[in-house]
């Protein structure tokens, strides 16, 4: 079973790009966020940046305090203004903004990063366990 990133043929108002739980690096999660985005004339530089930056956040947590990655989609809505990311993990708790850290520790600054380029975020609590947290970046 070929479990890639794919990108449909439809255009950019209808795009959609996904993958199965069995991608589990940013490096990856940024490929299908550049293929989504690249056709695209409209966006600029920094949006891109700003995608690639939230999704490796997004991807990065569930990997390291998530329980693991279970689930990633990536989609234009139909005026492909605005991305949505969507990364689904094991763990039922929410995240959390930690206070300001000490700017020479690493770590503690991903979700207050996704919520500064965010337009919106959600977290849903998936049936079972886990939770998928939806996040909207105007481009």
């Amino acid at each position: 079973m070929d479990h890639s990133p794919s990108v449909t043929d439809s255009p950019a108002a209808n795009s959609d790009v996904s993958s199965s739980g069995e991608m589990t690096t940013c490096a990856g999660a940024r490929a299908v966020i550049t293929a989504l985005l690249r056709p695209l004339k409209h966006i600029s530089g920094h949006a891109e940046t700003d995608a690639h930056l939230a999704v490796s956040e997004l991807i990065s947590n569930a990997l390291l305090h998530g329980g693991g990655l279970t689930g990633f989609k990536a989609d234009l809505d139909p005026d492909a203004t605005r991305l949505r990311l969507q990364v689904e993990d094991t763990s039922p708790e929410p995240p959390r903004s930690c206070p300001v850290p000490d700017p020479m520790t690493p770590g503690g600054r991903g979700w207050a990063i996704v919520k500064r380029i965010a337009t919106t975020c959600s977290v849903a609590f998936l049936p079972g366990a886990g939770k998928r947290i939806t996040v909207t970046i105007a481009i």
